[in-house]
């Protein structure tokens, strides 16, 4: 059923980071609630993150196991419950050369190979991650740098934010499209397989679910989150979204720490697309 001319929304797929979860990293009881009214009139929820698998899972097995995982921005997508459902990784002499460039300009770099996540020491930036990830490293040493196995994805970690973006477009100019970059907080810089990202993730379930992309809407604050945008019908930038993240989405609703995804169900969603 359309409700004035409009494709009623069959999936949503909302960004951890930024937008579902607040600074403190946990999903208020308001924002839960709001999920939870969108899966009771059977729109399918996703999760869709630039974190690893182990680290996104808690939050999406607080709505049920069958909730949907995009992990790695795209590479990786599963089932709360640990159904396979696709797996991009970094083709592995594409990671050694990646590995090679990172080293010799001695960026901190995490690597995340069979839903472990490897760094070369446990420093303060891997110490912080951890933290906010809730994940056990393993320390590599400088084998980090020389992968056995195709990573799932590669993350270096700036040390202030005012590089960030030099070293995205570092990493860009080197590697012209043979991989996948995007900066999905003000610190990290996310590197993956060329054919990953968030958008072709949310595609290749909504053809397997018989979806069309008038039937989708995304949420997200980051420029990862951008490709999702346009893999939908329907975008929403959170408040606390970089200006040129805000001005390729349908809709701006409050911040992460204000109930933004929240407020967007709750006064786009349902009123326009349910």
């Amino acid at each position: 059923m359309e409700k004035q001319g409009r494709k009623r929304i069959k999936l949503i797929a909302i960004d951890l980071d930024g937008s579902l979860l607040t600074s403190q990293n946990n999903i208020t009881e308001r924002t839960a609630l709001a999920i939870k009214e969108l899966i009771s009139r059977g729109v399918i929820f996703v999760i869709a993150t630039g974190r690893m698998f182990p680290s996104a899972r808690k939050y999406a097995l607080q709505f049920g196991p069958n909730t949907q995982v995009i992990s790695y921005n795209g590479a990786l997508v599963k089932s709360a419950a640990g159904e396979l459902l696709l797996h991009r990784p970094i083709p592995l002499n594409l990671a050694k050369d990646v590995m090679s460039f990172l080293r010799e300009r001695k960026w901190h770099v995490n690597s995340y190979i069979d839903d472990v996540l490897y760094v070369k020491e446990l420093n303060q930036k891997a110490l912080i991650y951890a933290r906010n990830s809730d994940v056990t490293p393993q320390v590599a040493g400088d084998e980090i740098y020389n992968p056995k196995k195709e990573p799932t994805k590669l993350l270096v970690v700036a040390n202030d934010p005012s590089q960030t973006e030099q070293i995205r477009d570092e990493i860009k100019l080197n590697f012209n499209g043979r991989l996948f970059v995007a900066i999905s907080s003000p610190l990290y810089i996310d590197l993956g397989n060329p054919e990953t990202s968030k958008g072709k993730a949310i595609k290749f379930l909504a053809d397997r679910l018989g979806i069309e992309r008038d039937e989708i809407c995304v949420i997200g604050d980051s420029e990862n989150d951008v490709e999702m945008f346009e893999a939908a019908g329907v975008s929403i930038a959170m408040g606390n979204a970089r200006e040129d993240v805000k001005s390729k989405a349908s809709f701006v609703t409050a911040s992460n720490d204000e109930d933004g995804v929240a407020v967007a169900i709750e006064e786009i969603v349902i009123p326009r697309y349910l």
